[in-house]
């Protein structure tokens, strides 16, 4: 005997999904995130090492 195949009650009540509206920001891929970040947590470390010469 097959299983008939059950369908699951509409959900949202025609609510808007945060990915349904478009904005007008920056978009920045994955990758593009995880080099950002990358570089910052470079220029941290190039501070904490050497930021005591440069600055005093």
């Amino acid at each position: 005997m097959a299983r008939e195949k059950t369908t699951l009650p509409p959900t949202g009540a025609g609510l808007m999904r945060f990915f349904d509206e478009d904005t007008k920001a920056i978009k920045i891929s994955p990758k593009g995130a995880i080099a950002i970040v990358l570089i910052f947590v470079a220029v941290e470390i190039l501070l904490n090492v050497f930021g005591h010469q440069i600055f005093g």
